[in-house]
């Protein structure tokens, strides 16, 4: 089956995305627990807009993103684009108040050396809040690497000196199944960025298909109905808000 092309993903891409901001209501008060002063969010794309509806307090807020193609079109002064690469960030040390990486580290290669980059253009005290799935289906193909453990974020935060202020599990087990039950589906029909070309379905697939469709939308319902008591170990997403110690030389790369 051939992948989909726009706008079908740019469709279920955005879908997914107003989902997980649905359901990321520890995201937007780690945003808003205090003014956020000159923010940089390294290939957040759009969800500026989400900040600024959900009303978080910044000065000014810098996007990164690794093609021009990708920064959006925001109609704010104090919102600005840049091309560039995150694990090479092309700013000072220390030069902001509060640095954000939003379900990004999966998509790069050596997550730790956008890390160490994420934590050396924070000022001192600054605020890092980094946001790294678990169980994410393939999407953005083929530039998904890896999903992360919480084990992992607390040890890159190790690596960098840094002081772990808060850890969020978001979802769990039964979150992470209804996320696989909803998410085959793109991949299923071949959808750009989901799929992969030269996969192709056999009969199986196929003769069982309609089954699995039924399935998914009976367990959909009461996988998230059991994810209200869900088992944090599994969990979706990770979220965890770093602060840059004061007065400590930068961790060696």
């Amino acid at each position: 089956m051939t992948a989909l092309a726009f706008p079908g993903r740019n469709l279920i891409t955005a879908l997914r995305y107003k989902g997980r901001d649905m359901r990321s209501g520890a995201l937007f008060d780690a945003l808003r627990a205090q003014p956020r002063g000159a923010v940089l969010d390294v290939g957040g794309g759009a969800f500026v807009t989400t900040a600024v509806e959900v009303g978080v307090d910044f000065t000014a807020w810098t996007i990164v993103e690794p093609s021009a193609a990708d920064l959006p079109s925001v109609d704010d002064p104090r919102v600005i684009g840049v091309e560039g690469d995150g694990c090479a960030l092309d700013f000072p040390d220390g030069t902001f108040d509060t640095v954000l990486s939003i379900q990004v580290l999966e998509h790069v290669f050596e997550p730790i050396r956008m890390f160490e980059e994420l934590h050396r253009v924070a000022r001192p005290g600054a605020t890092i809040i980094v946001m790294a799935p678990q169980t994410a289906n393939i999407h953005h193909a083929p530039h998904h690497y890896q999903n992360l453990t919480r084990y992992w974020l607390e040890e890159a935060a190790r690596h960098v000196d840094a002081e772990i202020v808060s850890y969020v599990a978001m979802g769990g087990a039964w979150s992470s199944t209804a996320s696989r039950l909803l998410l085959q589906y793109p991949a299923a029909f071949g959808v750009g960025g989901y799929a992969h070309p030269g996969v192709r379905r056999g009969w199986k697939f196929w003769a069982l298909f309609p089954l699995g469709v039924v399935t998914s939308i009976i367990t959909f319902p009461l996988a998230m109905l059991l994810s209200l008591g869900d088992l944090e170990e599994e969990a979706n997403n990770h979220l965890i808000v770093l602060r840059k110690r004061t007065g400590v030389p930068e961790a060696a790369s």
